[in-house]
């Protein structure tokens, strides 16, 4: 077992995260791309249409929003759907003004419209740089079975990777390994 193949403290893979990841608390893109090989090729997915089919195995390309900015996968806006029709049925038994219950409608509303997420840049990676996207994230990891090839689709654009935050949080309470 490798002692650094894991979040600890302020390091991934046994790399420390940017003073701005530690900062903010959350993992830096520049240091999650260091925990394993990625090879920027922008035209790997239209290049290779024709040799067999590149399927979504992490992340996903559609998610919902609701009126505050939230976003939700499929499954997780189905469950949210519930729980503001729940909210509704409640607050219609307490007799609630009309107009608190049209705003949770109109957040229903709003979650029935699927947006999808733009892929600004595509990385070749390793078989154990998907299993760690698949693991610590939500990220974009496409497979194609033919060419035994993994791609991960970036969403982000502009920012240097030291200042694009991933969800993974930070321990940065715990700096050193034991």
């Amino acid at each position: 077992m490798r002692r650094n193949n894991k979040l600890r403290g302020t390091y991934f893979y046994g790399n420390e995260a940017s003073d701005y990841a530690k900062e903010n608390g959350f993992l830096d893109y520049a240091t999650l791309s260091k925990a394993f090989d990625a090879v920027l090729n922008n035209d790997i997915i239209k290049n290779t249409s024709d040799i067999g089919y590149w399927d979504i195995e992490n992340g996903s390309e559609e998610y919902y929003e609701d009126n505050n900015g939230n976003h939700y996968t499929y499954d997780e806006k189905e469950e949210r759907i519930e729980e503001l029709e729940a909210k509704i049925e409640e607050l219609e038994e307490l007799e609630t003004e009309e107009a608190q219950i049209e705003e949770i409608r109109e957040d229903i509303e709003a979650l029935e419209d699927a947006h999808y997420e733009e892929v600004f840049q595509y990385f070749i990676i390793s078989d154990s740089g998907a299993e760690i996207l698949k693991d610590y994230t939500n990220e974009i990891v496409f497979y194609n079975e033919t060419l035994d090839m993994y791609v991960w689709g970036v969403t982000h654009w502009g920012t240097s990777w030291d200042y694009v935050l991933t969800d993974i949080k930070l321990n940065c309470g715990e700096e050193a390994f034991n």
